[in-house]
């Protein structure tokens, strides 16, 4: 008996919907084609790849992460639709439960890798820079922080430095849904600052006080400082990915890079 293919079942994302809707399908092609298939006039935005599990078993390996999503609760947005309102990380969570019963099952992490990629470039652009202050768009969810009280309170914020910020770059903070939109100017008024015990009035603004304790682990931040804030229609994601963003934003962007000169210059026009 001929050895079945492999096929996949994937965790898709949408700019467009909720944070916490995903679909949740198969295909027997590389998801990336089926992703394309789906990028019609039904969605606004395009799909993004979250996470996939390759197995020659994957027509059971969909029904199985189905199952388990409904056996806990009733989760599918529509009955008989591959939708449901669930966190794609916790999606990922049951595709890893799935993968220890099936013995070909491979996860691959698609917004991790995609992540991973965007940091190197930035290391690279920032590596070729000449010297001179930077913009950047910078995300932030307000499922996790409550930003605005911070900077209706404070007028500043320490934020964990993963990228090469630096004293005298300015950016946008870009808030993700309910708004998806962005809503402050900063500036960077310091930058690779150790943790000190001064940063601890953040910890107010943490919606989980747990996330605070991992915050404060980080070996790097910046400090920065409110400039403005809009609730301009013409900066949320739609607009933003019509003029050269090309998805939801998961780390800063550094839009001195010429790749972003049309985002950059319709941010300015817009805020």
């Amino acid at each position: 008996m001929d050895k079945k293919e492999p096929g996949y079942v994937y965790i898709l994302t949408n700019p467009s919907f909720r944070e916490d809707w995903v679909k949740i399908g198969k295909s027997s092609r590389p998801v990336d084609v089926r992703s394309k298939e789906l990028d019609n006039t039904a969605v606004p935005l395009p799909f993004e790849i979250f996470a996939t599990m390759k197995t020659a078993k994957y027509n059971e390996a969909e029904k199985l992460v189905h199952r388990y999503i409904e056996r806990f609760t009733n989760l599918r947005i529509r009955n008989n639709r591959e939708f449901f309102n669930v966190k794609p990380e916790d999606a990922l969570e049951i595709f890893k439960d799935v993968a220890l019963v099936l013995e070909d099952a491979e996860i691959e992490e698609t917004y991790k890798k995609d992540n991973v990629e965007e940091h190197e470039k930035e290391n690279r652009r920032s590596s070729k820079d000449n010297g001179e202050n930077r913009v950047w768009m910078i995300p932030c969810n307000s499922k996790f922080f409550d930003l605005r009280g911070c900077f209706e309170k404070y007028g500043e914020m320490y934020w964990t430095q993963h990228f090469n910020f630096r004293k005298g770059d300015t950016g946008y903070i870009y808030s993700s849904s309910p708004d998806s939109a962005i809503i402050f100017s900063i500036e960077v008024v310091d930058a690779e600052l150790k943790y000190d015990s001064i940063m601890d009035f953040k910890e107010e603004f943490f919606v989980d006080k747990n996330d605070f304790d991992t915050w404060k682990q980080h070996n790097r931040f910046a400090r920065f400082r409110m400039t403005g804030k809009t609730n301009s229609s013409r900066l949320n994601l739609a607009h933003l990915m019509s003029h050269g963003l090309k998805m939801a934003p998961r780390g800063a962007l550094n839009l001195s890079y010429k790749d972003y000169e049309e985002l950059k210059k319709y941010i300015e026009e817009n805020f």
